[in-house]
């Protein structure tokens, strides 16, 4: 199976992609740190509120750990943490991790992955991590190549499975959710938090998250007269959020789901103008405006 983050895209679209999250790292690195951070710790106190769980000397699994660890080093701090990815994680310059890269998610990961490390980019994250936390050196967590959706832990495995932002990449979010419940032990919890498809910036195109936001139209990706302007760096199940709804309360009876609106200025009237003229048919205004979907998950 191929990358969730390295399909296939014509040259001039990888080029565009790739200025784009360079100019996002290369910029943003404090602030990108920060915000991860602070995303970390409010899931904490989520996690006390809601299950009066602790991430103190847990045995933590982190699906999807991203090139930048930033999240598995967070937990491995105070935890056994092992994180996967359907990339291969690089770490450093060592040939031969480059060409299981490369054999396993194709030349565009690989030279995004090259490109970002030759630039420091990934050093300035860690040290920003480092700095933030106040520590001095990091052990590097155990990260393996993994399927979400075909995890072959043995059953019992994690007290916490954690996941930000890959639910919506996944083609069998039912499989993964399986998947978590059998390497759960009794007593452990799930946190998954996941992106809707139907928001603003659902479809995935860098340019959604820099300066460059005002060259799109408003949910171009759910209006077919403009969805020749979007460039998504990424594979979208686009799931509905009623669909996800009905997923976890079937698949994660008694789960908490918390849904978050977006918080761009000026959002709720661009839809409402828009469900006036006769676009975005079929849509509620809640999935519109609606951002995240979080869910915390106690198994009994």
């Amino acid at each position: 199976m191929q990358s969730y983050t390295s399909q296939e895209a014509k040259f001039g679209g990888f080029v565009r992609e790739a200025l784009s999250l360079f100019r996002i790292h290369r910029r943003q690195a404090m602030e990108r740190v920060e915000s991860t951070l602070v995303t970390l710790r409010e899931m904490e106190a989520l996690l006390q509120d809601y299950a009066g769980f602790g991430l103190r000397d847990r045995d933590i699994l982190d699906i999807g750990v991203g090139q930048f660890l930033t999240q598995i080093h967070y937990f491995a701090l105070n935890n056994r943490a092992i994180g996967i990815d359907l990339d291969v994680i690089a770490d450093g310059l060592n040939p031969l991790q480059y060409a299981r890269m490369l054999l396993a998610n194709g030349p565009r990961r690989t030279a995004k992955t090259l490109g970002r490390k030759l630039l420091g980019i990934d050093r300035r994250y860690l040290a920003e991590f480092k700095k933030q936390m106040v520590i001095l050196s990091l052990t590097r967590p155990r990260v393996l190549q993994m399927d979400a959706c075909k995890m072959t832990f043995a059953d019992s495995s994690f007290d916490f499975v954690h996941s930000y932002s890959v639910f919506q990449c996944l083609p069998d979010p039912a499989a993964a959710l399986d998947g978590i419940a059998r390497v759960l032990r009794p007593g452990g919890v799930a946190y998954i938090s996941l992106q809707l498809y139907t928001s603003a910036s659902g479809f995935l195109d860098p340019r959604a998250f820099t300066s460059q936001r005002g060259q799109l139209a408003m949910w171009p990706h759910l209006r077919p007269e403009c969805a020749g302007q979007i460039e998504p760096n990424a594979y979208v199940n686009k799931l509905r959020l009623h669909e996800w709804r009905k997923l976890f309360s079937t698949r994660c009876e008694g789960a908490k789901i918390i849904v978050t609106p977006s918080d761009w200025p000026g959002l709720e009237e661009e839809a409402e103008a828009l469900l006036a003229r006769g676009e975005l048919k079929g849509y509620s205004i809640e999935e519109l405006l609606s951002h995240r979907v979080q869910v915390i998950w106690k198994k009994q």
